[in-house]
Order: C-alpha cells, then sequence, then structure tokens
C-alpha cells in the first residue's frame, strides 16, 4: 500500500503555487517542490514516530471519532460540528451527538486507525476506498459507507499537450501520475474503457510515471518532461489558458467518477444505528452553510488558513454536495458502477481488491431513516451541460472524440429493428453506464451497414439503426439533448464485404464519446 496522500490544493493556494512553478520552470529546476499545505492537525488523537494512531479520548457511547483529509467536500461535516470538536450548540450537539474530527491526509495512516478500532469512520473516495478493500479484508474489518458527501466538480483532471485529444493519443505519450491517487485511477479508467487493443492498454498502464505528488507530475508537464499529466487544481486551469496544452478531461464532464463518501467500521454502525443516522442528517443540515459560513473551516483546515472568505466560497466549486435523493439513487445505481470500475482499475495495474465488497458497502438503512425529513426528487442541480442542437451538430460530428466504442448489433435485414433485442440490450448496457458516469459529454452514435452501397437508402438505413439504438439509450435515462446520430451507409467498412462473418464485423454501431471544450 502506497502513503501516497489525497491531497487537492484550493484556488486560495492558486496564486503562489503558480509563482513557484513558473520560477522553477524558468530556472530549468524540476524536482523538489512538495505541497507545502500537506499538514496533519490532531484533535484527540496521537501518533508514534511510524505515525500509527496510538489513542483517542471517546467520551461515550454517542461520540464518532472520525478523520477527514484536507478536502472542501467535508465542510458540511466540519460546519455541523462547530469545530474538530462538537461546540455547544453546534448541529451535532443539538442531535445529541458527539464528533472528535482528526485532520489526517494520510490514507495508510487513516486505515490503519480504522482497523485498530481507533476510528470509527473516515472520509474517503470510493477510489480509495476500492483500493484500501483488500486491506479492510485482511484484517477483518468490516465496512460500509452509508452516506456519499459529495461529487468533484472539477477540481480533478488529465492535463494535456494540445496535440492530444484522445484516449487513443495516449499509446506513445509520456503520462504523469500521482501514484495510487485519484487522478491515477482517472487515467487507468479511461484506458480500460476504450478501443484499444489490450496489448496497447497495458502498454499504456506498464509506462505511466509514477510521481509523489499531484505538484510534481504537474511541474513535470510545465516543464516539457512528460507530454500528459493526471492532476488537480489549480493545474488544470493553468494548463486551460496556455497555447500548447489543454484540459483533455475533468470532473466537471463527469458527476460521479470521484465521489466522497464516510467510510464507518460496520460493526459501529450496527451497534450505533442511530448515531450514523444523526450524524448524517447534521451534514445534511450543515449543506446551507456551505457558501456562507466560511469561518469553521478556516480555523482547523491548515489548507484554508489564510484564505480569505472568498477564496474558500470559489473553492466551494470543487466539489457538488450530495442531497439525500442523490444518495438513494447512488446507492441503487452509480456508486456501485463507480466501485466496480474501480476494482477493475486497481486490478489492471497489480492491486490485489475485495470485489465481494460491492454488495455491501453502499448501505442506504441509516439515510432511509431521514425519509420523512427530506424530499426524495431534490437532486442535486448541475450546471449546464453541453447539448446538440441545429447551431452545433456539425461541429460536434467533426469534433474528435475523447473515448470511442464500438459493439456490432445485429438488425433484421434492410430494417432498423433489432434482430436479437435481448443480445443487443445487453451489449448496449456497457455504453449506458460509461454515458452516465460521462454525464457531462456529448454522444455520438454512428450506424453501419453490411454493404458497399452508399446511396440514400443506404444512409437513411444506417441513420435509423443510430435512432434504434439512441432511443434505448433515451429509455434507460439517458437525454436525447447530448446524443447526435450518423448514418454512414456502408461507407465505413471494417472488413470486406466478402462473407456473412465479415458481413457481420460491418454492421456495427459505433458509440463515442466526446467533450465539448468551454
Amino acid at each position: 500500500m502506497s502513503n501516497t496522500k489525497r491531497f487537492r490544493l484550493t484556488k486560495a493556494s492558486k496564486i503562489l503555487i503558480v509563482v513557484l512553478v513558473i520560477a522553477l520552470i524558468g530556472g530549468g529546476v524540476f524536482a523538489g517542490l512538495k505541497s507545502g499545505f500537506v499538514t496533519s492537525k490532531h484533535f484527540n488523537i496521537t501518533t508514534d514516530e511510524d505515525g500509527n494512531v496510538i489513542n483517542t479520548d471517546k467520551s461515550d457511547d454517542k461520540t464518532i471519532n472520525l478523520s477527514l483529509d484536507e478536502w472542501i467536500g467535508w465542510k458540511p461535516i466540519i460546519d455541523a460540528n462547530g469545530g474538530l470538536s462538537t461546540k455547544e450548540n453546534s448541529i451535532y450537539d443539538k442531535l445529541g451527538i458527539k464528533v472528535n474530527i482528526s485532520i489526517i491526509n494520510d490514507a495508510t495512516q487513516s486505515s490503519n486507525a480504522i482497523i485498530s478500532k481507533k476510528l470509527d469512520a473516515a472520509g474517503y473516495t470510493i477510489n480509495r476506498t476500492a483500493f484500501l478493500s483488500e486491506k479492510f479484508k485482511t484484517a477483518g474489518i468490516d465496512v460500509i459507507m452509508p452516506y456519499i458527501t459529495n461529487f468533484s466538480n472539477g477540481g480533478d483532471g488529465i492535463i494535456a499537450k494540445s496535440g492530444i485529444t484522445s484516449v487513443t493519443d495516449l499509446v506513445n505519450a509520456k503520462i504523469g501520475v500521482p501514484e495510487f491517487s485519484e487522478a491515477h485511477s482517472l487515467v487507468v479508467w479511461f484506458v480500460n474503457q476504450s478501443d484499444l487493443s489490450d496489448a496497447d492498454k497495458q502498454k499504456i498502464i506498464n509506462n505511466l510515471i509514477m510521481f509523489s505528488t499531484p505538484d510534481d507530475a504537474a511541474k513535470a508537464f510545465f516543464a516539457g518532461q512528460i507530454d500528459v499529466a493526471a492532476t488537480w487544481e489549480p493545474y488544470l486551469t493553468q494548463a486551460k489558458n496556455m497555447s500548447d496544452a489543454h484540459i483533455l478531461f475533468s470532473t466537471a464532464s463527469s458527476s460521479s467518477l470521484i465521489m466522497d463518501g464516510i467510510l464507518f467500521n460496520n460493526d459501529f454502525a450496527k451497534k450505533y444505528p442511530d448515531v450514523v443516522t444523526a450524524f448524517i442528517d447534521g451534514a445534511l443540515q450543515a449543506a446551507d452553510l456551505y457558501e456562507k459560513d466560511m469561518t469553521t473551516i478556516k480555523s482547523v483546515m491548515p489548507m484554508f488558513s489564510t484564505a480569505s472568505n472568498q477564496d474558500v466560497k470559489d473553492n466551494c466549486a470543487s466539489a457538488k454536495l450530495t442531497t439525500y435523493a442523490d444518495n438513494l439513487k447512488l446507492f441503487n445505481g452509480t456508486a456501485k458502477t463507480i466501485y466496480n470500475d474501480m476494482c477493475k482499475v486497481w486490478t489492471s495495474i497489480g492491486e490485489n481488491v475485495n470485489t465481494g465488497l460491492i454488495d455491501t458497502l453502499f448501505d442506504d438503512t441509516y439515510i432511509q431513516k431521514l425519509s420523512s425529513k427530506y424530499d426524495s426528487n431534490d437532486y442535486t442541480s448541475t450546471d449546464s451541460k453541453p447539448v446538440v442542437n441545429e447551431s452545433n451538430q456539425n461541429d460536434v460530428i467533426n469534433a474528435k472524440a475523447l473515448l470511442t466504442k464500438s459493439t456490432s448489433v445485429d438488425f433484421i435485414a434492410n430494417t432498423a429493428k433489432f434482430l436479437d433485442s435481448g443480445d443487443a440490450t445487453s451489449k448496449l448496457d456497457e455504453f449506458i453506464e460509461i454515458a452516465k458516469v460521462l454525464d457531462g459529454s456529448i454522444i455520438q452514435i454512428e450506424g453501419n451497414i453490411a454493404s458497399d452501397n452508399d446511396d440514400e437508402d443506404g444512409i437513411n438505413l444506417s441513420k435509423n439503426r443510430a435512432e434504434t439504438v439512441k432511443q434505448y439509450f433515451v429509455l434507460n435515462g439517458i437525454s436525447a439533448d447530448r446524443i447526435v446520430t450518423v448514418g454512414n451507409g456502408g461507407t465505413k467498412p471494417v472488413a470486406p464485404n466478402d462473407s456473412e462473418t465479415n458481413m457481420q464485423k460491418n454492421r456495427r454501431t459505433d458509440i463515442s464519446f466526446k467533450i465539448i471544450e468551454e
């Protein structure tokens, strides 16, 4: 396991870091800039010389010992508590519980403390939870995530040289990632989802250049030493503002690839279910303070201590808080998809994970108890997403896709009806899941026919077949505004039409996911 710290830099630190990066590049220096903001501040937890938690102060059975790292998405929990210890008349105090919070940026330290039962809970991404899953299993610790707190909203992503515009372009690129981080998992996820050959996928994964921090990966990119960097803010914005670089992808185009939640020791949750429910209730209540009260978080998280109130408020945009309704929806769908995908990510780079945890990890038992207090239809509002319309349709069609996948769907001869609806839908469901994860992408569906016929009838037939696939996407919750269909006729064969086997290869649907840059 790695000691890599999950640490996302804030807009409050943006100016300082950009100045430092520019200075280092100007001097031809690459190594050495570690994040000066990564610190640990402990409340009621002390550590030995190896960083292991050795004691806690638990006043009663209604006390949760919790660790969080320095991430803005935890702010409602801090606000509900009134600080690191439960303040009198705070939301948690009024709900009758106490929360002892420790700021610990090291996932190894916090996970060890959960295993030793010196912590009852810790804040992790689903990506990180998948990475740690086997560690908990080996230690005999049963964990659950009863509450997902926020989505990363553009704070994490992949930056690249301007000539690199798709996953395909990564095959021969020099790619830097902070090892075992959320950013690392983003790169591998895209590689795994693509139409690249197994050999090319493995080539990319094997050739990834590992860095200790996102700072180091970004510095290497801006110094011209690598072609691509998986990192987070403020480096995404910096790349966006450069003429020879751009954001290949950010979580602004996906509300679920990186989600944060609170991981509980299940023994504690089962023993004190009302405490866990009250904890979730308090955080949901404190969501109203997210962009209003900046005092509390500035007083307890070192990275925010010198930031202006406006800087902290601006930083809140990096994480969108989830609602009660969001949690119920996520538990029954996307959260499990992301966990499963992240297990595949870590497995593909040689890590052991507990895939079986997916069946029990997302437990809505506790939040369901709040059904009388919260609206089950109150979903998190999303920023305006790109849609296909008459004015941009041609530009969308001509744009290079970030991610392309193909599948052969059989149709009844000379019709746009599935030959075998069961077979077709089983193939398309994989694409539906990707579309839900990349909810800020445009989906291009191209129909093809097993014929050399490129006249109007052939074009219309292939277009109608693409429309059939589109209808299936829409029926499964994908907005029609995100989808553009194209009929290629027989102009894009992948094999000669000289046998039934080859014709089947050409009777296919190509599905592309396109990110429309601002």
